[in-house]
């Protein structure tokens, strides 16, 4: 659910692991609140809030992890039966509600009594669900933290909907139209059947799909559903009651049980690979593994593949960026330097090497490296730029590899903290800044961010690796949120204040991935130290914060991965 979810063919099974999960456990909590004779109204409208508030605070920790949670969704089918209950207990309220809306309305529009058919509610409320309806077709996109508080637009739209009932104008000649109605009795096995021919398109085109494929998969999964319906749901639902059918049915559902745990016993890892599939997916070529995400390279190394960026296809210099894409980064970067300059800021860059750049050794035998560097198209033009200082530690590192240790650890696609100190040093000297003093120990192995990624069990571990750090100076750090109120500035934002530092100097670090290793020896030199936030978020916002803040830093570091460009 987490990682690609274009090229996962049951991804869309999440939903109806939701829904079961809810049918499970609502008859349980209805059965028990009649037992204990409980308010069944107070008990769904208790769990119906309880739930939407889970979902609106996860939303700010894990957006992915909320929308797959049955418990920050289940708020959404309980609205439902908030409004079945109300139409079974309730239905004379409702009717009452209706005519004296109905009335009234009637009398105010004509002037005086007038006869209601009572479907002026109906309409509106229909109207308005319909509007809702449509402005979330349009308005949610996957750049908005959803569920959260946007889920309630086509929630509620579907609840006004439903309240409206049969009265209403656009229910009864829309919604109850026979296409709507046909489409609507195949409903579920088009459900079943959409997603996976939409995934397989992805899986094959590396690239989103032509617009004509698209509605190809679409035309097909509208023909297996009623071919489904018609052969399948149909005699299973509504034909003759049989034992044969239970049986086939629960065994199946043991075939497919006992299937998944032999997948999840057994990684099946050498016979997964892209080049036994019967499907050749496009950009195959930089496959070297079952994955291509990552790959296994010699001597226990795991490297990112090139489904990250593009990595592989930059590394071999398959691809060059186009002008457009060099000019962006040429104007965010320009605009950044004018406003430095005015308050003598030093602005300094920090590439974050490749690790297959540095270790290209441990690459498989038949992957072999551009001698030139897809970042440089970049770099070469940004470099003169006034007041940018750019700073690429790959030939520091390359030059003392063999001497100083592993840089980076076989399992983690980021400088160790051994690797971090030389790429710190390194821009230290270019700009002529102190340095701490440090020593290295061999430290417990830490898993890293490639074999969290790769999902491998029992994979070799090594110690030779990872390095823990020892520092020399006597560091006193305080930390707090955000002090200088930036207009812009993106509330995760926060200041590190070391009492004893080697400088005086104030600096903001505007970082990715590469920087969690360097901060420890950030925070050791520098006196303030404010972490900007991701340079993917704040890159552009940068320069309106430099002019809006109060105190301005001494120099803005940003810390970038070569396979960023």
């Amino acid at each position: 659910y987490f990682e690609s979810p274009k090229s996962k063919l049951l991804l869309h099974l999440w939903s109806l692991g939701i829904e079961e999960q809810f049918y499970i456990i609502f008859p349980v909590l209805i059965w028990a609140t009649w037992k204990l004779k409980f308010n069944i109204l107070i008990i769904l409208i208790f769990f119906t809030i309880i739930s939407f508030i889970l979902n609106f605070q996860g939303i700010r920790q894990d957006a992915i992890a909320t929308f797959y949670s049955p418990q920050t969704r289940f708020w959404e089918i309980l609205v439902g039966s908030l409004l079945a209950w109300l139409r079974i207990y309730k239905v004379v309220m409702f009717n009452n509600i209706e005519i004296k809306f109905d009335s009234y309305i009637s009398n105010f529009i004509h002037g005086g009594k007038h006869r209601s058919e009572g479907k002026i509610l109906s309409n509106i409320l229909s109207l308005i669900g319909f509007c809702m309806l449509f402005y979330g077709f349009f308005k949610i996109n996957k750049n908005l933290n959803y569920p959260g508080m946007w889920a309630l637009i086509p929630t509620v739209g579907t609840l006004f909907i439903l309240i409206s009932g049969s009265k209403a104008w656009l229910n009864h000649k829309i919604l109850s139209n026979k296409v709507f109605v046909w489409f609507g009795l195949i409903s579920y096995p088009l459900y079943l059947w959409h997603w996976p021919l939409l995934s397989l398109t992805n899986i094959i085109w590396l690239e989103a799909p032509s617009i004509n494929v698209r509605i190809i998969a679409v035309m097909l999964s509208i023909f297996f559903a009623w071919l489904t319906y018609k052969f399948i749901e149909i005699p299973l639902r509504f034909g003759e009651p049989n034992k044969d059918k239970t049986f086939i049915l629960c065994g199946l559902i043991i075939v497919v049980g006992f299937s998944g745990y032999i997948i999840y016993k057994n990684n099946f890892f050498k016979f997964r690979t892209f080049e036994n599939l019967p499907i050749k997916r496009q950009g195959l070529e930089y496959n070297y593994g079952t994955s291509l995400k990552w790959f296994i390279g010699k001597d226990d190394w795991l490297f990112l593949g090139n489904a990250i960026d593009n990595n592989m296809m930059k590394l071999k210099l398959n691809i060059i960026p186009t002008e457009k894409e060099v000019n962006n980064n040429i104007e965010i970067f320009s605009k950044i330097a004018a406003t430095a300059v005015k308050y003598d800021t030093k602005v300094v860059l920090i590439i974050g090497p490749e690790k297959a750049r540095i270790y290209p050794e441990y690459l498989p035998d038949n992957l072999l490296l551009s001698t030139k560097k897809y970042s440089n198209f970049f770099l070469n033009e940004l470099i003169k730029l006034p007041n940018i200082i750019i700073y690429d530690p790959t030939d520091d590192f390359l030059s003392i590899k063999r001497t100083e240790g592993f840089l980076y650890s076989r399992t983690d696609s980021h400088w160790n903290n051994k690797g971090a100190f030389f790429g710190y040093v390194g821009f230290s000297r270019l700009l002529n800044l102190p340095f701490p003093k440090v020593e290295f120990k061999q430290a417990e192995y830490t898993p890293g961010d490639l074999l969290e990624l790769s999902k491998l069990n029992n994979f070799p571990l090594h110690l030779d690796d990872n390095w823990e750090v020892i520092l020399k100076n006597d560091n006193i750090f305080t930390q707090s949120k955000n002090p200088f109120s930036l207009k812009k500035i993106f509330s995760s934002a926060y200041l590190v204040t070391n009492k004893n530092p080697i400088s005086n100097k104030y600096i903001w670090v505007v970082g990715d991935s590469f920087t969690a290793a360097v901060k420890q020896y950030f925070n050791t030199t520098y006196k303030d130290v404010l972490y900007y936030g991701s340079w993917k978020d704040q890159l552009n916002i940068l320069p309106d914060d430099l002019e809006s803040a109060e105190r301005k830093p001494d120099m803005i570091i940003i810390v970038r991965a070569e396979r960023s460009f």
